[in-house]
């Protein structure tokens, strides 16, 4: 474990993508990329429990296309959300599988709260998470007073929180939005450590996670990335809400089409719920797994253990 780490999942996390994964990804997808500076990262989740399994998915691209061209082609090949569609397009596919992106995948088993396993756990362990950001947030206003407006509004959002916990109320979607941020910043620090990167924008997909306390899965994100890296590199968040109809939504249908299909995969039977999903799994999953990294999240008793996944 690293003990200058906020949060010890980082530290987990670490022990697994430096040990299990970092090679094929710089073989196949840094080594192409570790020069480029300006980067993308667009996310979704399945976070219900009508599949098998909850997802959280970034996909990250370098900023070296026009996005508004392939938007454009996105909508001809994928007009509609998983979903919402019958069948897979082959050519939205291809698309995926030949634009210079990398996909990580997060992968949850069937627990209303996740990694917790009950609200008083959310609770406790986020009210924990409170404290210790206040002390980081304190130092961080004394040694740079210059942002001090800044760390005041993540000081505001932290009580609204603490204020929120302390209510029991919208403890899943907490626990959610606590997730998404911690691991969204966790593939950030990896483009930021084998790359050149010095700006990252993240378009956020339209969810209900994002309305807590004046977004604050942004700061989560942002200060998890700079704990991480050390470095306070440009970050940019999308305020996209449950009910935003955003002009990048063709381009989230990337991890969109991606959660559908592993959110519908059991591994433990090794078997897909339907079609359209066996579709993207032939398509994608069981050709190219060089720009696409699974993991699993799952609590072993009080220890939590990350595994990296493969669909065959």
């Amino acid at each position: 474990m690293n003990p200058n780490r906020i949060s010890p999942i980082t530290s987990l996390l670490d022990e697994v993508f430096y040990k299990s994964s970092i090679a094929d990804m710089r073989n196949f997808y840094f080594s192409n990329t570790r020069t480029l500076e300006n980067w993308l990262l667009f996310s979704d989740y399945y976070l219900d429990n009508k599949k098998p399994n909850n997802v959280i998915t970034f996909t990250a691209l370098p900023y070296v296309i026009n996005l508004m061209e392939l938007q454009k082609t996105i909508k001809q090949v994928a007009p509609k959300d998983i979903k919402h569609t019958k069948n897979i397009s082959s050519d939205f596919v291809e698309l995926i599988n030949s634009l210079p992106v990398i996909n990580i995948q997060f992968i949850f088993e069937q627990k209303k709260y996740f990694i917790w396993d009950s609200g008083y756990d959310v609770q406790s362990s986020m009210l924990e998470y409170i404290q210790i950001l206040a002390i980081y947030v304190d130092y961080w206003r004394s040694s740079e007073p210059e942002r001090s407006t800044r760390l005041n509004k993540i000081s505001k959002n932290l009580r609204c929180l603490e204020n929120l916990l302390k209510s029991g109320k919208k403890l899943k979607l907490i626990a959610a939005m606590f997730l998404i941020s911690l691991l969204g910043g966790y593939v950030g620090s990896l483009l930021c450590r084998e790359t050149n990167l010095s700006s990252l924008l993240w378009f956020a997909d339209r969810d209900s996670t994002n309305e807590i306390c004046h977004n604050l899965i942004r700061d989560f994100f942002q200060i998890t990335l700079i704990d991480i890296t050390k470095k306070n590199i440009q970050f940019s968040f999308t305020t996209a809400n449950s009910n935003s109809d955003e002009w990048y939504s063709e381009i989230t249908r990337i991890p969109d089409y991606l959660t559908g299909a592993v959110s519908s995969f059991d591994f433990n039977k090794n078997l897909v719920i339907d079609e359209k999903s066996a579709q993207m799994l032939n398509l994608h999953f069981r050709i190219n797994i060089k720009n696409t990294f699974l993991y699993k999240l799952k609590i072993d008793g009080e220890s939590m253990r990350i595994q990296r996944m493969i669909i065959m």
